[in-house]
Order: C-alpha cells, then sequence, then structure tokens
C-alpha cells in the first residue's frame, strides 16, 4: 500500500526536527526550538513580545518562559518600551545572532548533504516548497476570511 503524500511529508518533517534537534544540540549546544525563535526574532527586528508570540504563533506565556531563558543566556535582550509602560520590547543580541548563523550553517549543510544523498535538485525542491508554503497560507487568510 502506497503512503499518502500528507502522511509522508509529514514523517519527513518529524525525521527532519529530530535530526535538527539533534544536530544543533552536537554541534552549537542550542535547541532547534530555540534556533527557530531567535530566527524569527532576527527576522522581526525589535517587537513587542506579544507581536513576537504572533510571529512565532506561540502563546504569550509560552514566549514569557522562553524569553526569561534566553535572557539569562544573553541571546535576548528585553526593556520596557518607551510608549506603553507594561510593554516589553524584545530584541535579540549580537550573541543569539552569531547562534543564528552558526546553527543556520550546520542545518544547511546537513540539508545540502541529504539532498545529494538522495539525488534532489536543491532549487527545484525550494520552489516547490515555497509554492506550497504560499498555497497553505493563502488557504489560511480564506478560512480567517
Amino acid at each position: 500500500m502506497e503512503m499518502s503524500t500528507a502522511y509522508l511529508l509529514g514523517r519527513l518533517m518529524f525525521a527532519l526536527d529530530r535530526e535538527a534537534e539533534r544536530l544543533l544540540q552536537d554541534q552549537v549546544g542550542v535547541s532547534y526550538k530555540r534556533i527557530l525563535f531567535l530566527t524569527v526574532l532576527r527576522d522581526c527586528g525589535t517587537v513587542t513580545q506579544h507581536e513576537l508570540a504572533v510571529a512565532l504563533g506561540y502563546s504569550d506565556p509560552a514566549v514569557s518562559v522562553m524569553l526569561g531563558e534566553l535572557t539569562k543566556d544573553g541571546l535576548v535582550a528585553t526593556a520596557p518600551s518607551a510608549t506603553h509602560g507594561r510593554k516589553r520590547l524584545v530584541s535579540i543580541t549580537p550573541k543569539g545572532a552569531e547562534v543564528v548563523t552558526r546553527g543556520r550553517r550546520v542545518l544547511d549543510t546537513s540539508f545540502d548533504e541529504l539532498l545529494v544523498r538522495a539525488e534532489v535538485d536543491g532549487q527545484r525542491l525550494r520552489e516547490s516548497a515555497a509554492r506550497l508554503y504560499q498555497a497553505v497560507l493563502a488557504k489560511g487568510k480564506q478560512g480567517n476570511a
């Protein structure tokens, strides 16, 4: 019996996530979840804690917990908002940006090796993945309309 595409993609993502976790822990000393968190923060720039939660798709309490850990490790900085006393602004530190750069290098190198081993054209895969991602986003917006 042939696996459905949805099932196969789910299994692939699970396996890739587990491998990313292993590689990042071994080579960078940080979890995959933290790298994702830091990457989104780096891409967003300085944002409020709530804006970061929305960008990540996490709850505000989950972001609060992660921020405490990342601040303690010197990877992010928080400051009170000058315009709203109850809001906190969050930004990545140079140390956090370096962790993202190292993590991305590790993951990109490993994934490129997988593509060669599987004889998959990386450019075509990126283009297809980008189209699929945009279709998912568009479908999600239609469901919210």
